[in-house]
């Protein structure tokens, strides 16, 4: 089949962790996947998935102009930046850059005539959560990272598109875990730990405060969330949650790394100086706009997600 029998479908960022489970979703699902990404080829784990290739720099319009969004039917922007912890380093890049490279993306695509919808990948990072729970999409949001700030100031953007008459769509989702995510996460972290003490013969891992609860959502199920949004035919709201509506606290997790992994006999010690007294003790996110109006649901669970994860490390 060819570009035209299929709908193409416009991912940025397509290089990184999520980029590599949509791609391939979007494969099976029998779109044509044009991927852009900043790197002058795609890398081998997204190359097998995409139909063409190329490269952009969001933050330069010259480099998108180059690029034709008009036959696309959808674009999901995937492309951002999106460490918290980085964000405290470079505060300046963060709070500006991911509205940037938004604001540029929709403004070139729409000067080329693009009438499909977009999909904005925001966060449900923004939720301030000192609130009940769970968060749903009218929950307060607050700025209490540089991150934060720059995603709500990337959805500003979005809504600006919407009111003119752009079909833009944002989409907030919570904690992804899954095969292939690299260190900087939770999940990863504690596996680097585990195998690094397993190998040292040591019987202790050092941890932070893994009492805290979050609401972890296998990327695979996270990426058919994006691909429901950025194709239904109509949508009755311009934002929505992606999560699973369940909590697990880091101890849990851990646990079913150990189970995956096979490394049973480290104990975790609280480490005070990676406990981080302002982290909240539970976040939910509520998805009932996303189920209730596009039949979403998660069909992984995070044992599931760990497993796979552990063995695709292993394969």
């Amino acid at each position: 089949m060819d570009q035209e029998i299929r709908p193409q479908v416009i991912v940025t960022g397509v290089n990184g962790f999520v980029g590599e489970h949509l791609s391939k979703h979007l494969k099976e699902s029998g779109f044509f996947t044009t991927g852009l990404g900043r790197e002058n080829h795609p890398n081998e784990k997204v190359a097998p998935f995409l139909d063409t290739y190329a490269r952009a720099d969001l933050l330069d319009t010259a480099s998108l102009e180059k690029i034709s969004f008009k036959s696309a039917s959808a674009i999901i922007h995937l492309a951002g930046l999106a460490s918290v912890a980085d964000s405290f380093k470079y505060p300046d890049l963060y709070t500006t850059g991911n509205a940037e490279m938004t604001d540029n993306l929709l403004s070139v695509a729409t000067k080329q005539g693009f009438n499909g919808r977009t999909l904005v990948v925001s966060t449900g990072a923004l939720y301030d959560p000192n609130q009940a729970m769970p968060l749903n999409e009218e929950s307060a949001t607050v700025e209490n990272s540089p991150y934060a700030t720059g995603k709500l100031r990337a959805e500003e953007v979005a809504k600006q598109y919407i009111e003119t008459g752009n079909d833009v769509v944002v989409a907030r989702p919570f904690n992804h875990i899954g095969p292939g995510q690299g260190t900087g996460f939770l999940i990863p972290d504690l596996y680097e730990q585990l195998k690094e003490a397993s190998a040292h013969d040591e019987s202790i891992i050092n941890v932070g405060n893994l009492h805290t609860k979050r609401d972890y959502t296998d990327v695979r199920d996270i990426v058919k969330a994006y691909v429901k949004l950025a194709t239904a035919s109509h949508l009755s709201y311009d934002t929505y949650n992606i999560a699973s509506g369940v909590s697990y606290s880091g101890l849990e997790m851990l646990e079913f790394i150990k189970e995956a992994s096979g490394i049973t006999n480290i104990t975790p010690v609280v480490d005070q100086s990676r406990v981080r007294p302002t982290d909240a003790m539970d976040i939910i996110g509520d998805p009932t706009r996303l189920q209730e109006e596009l039949g979403w649901k998660p069909e992984s669970s995070p044992q599931t997600a760990i497993k796979d994860f552990v063995d695709k490390d292993n394969a």
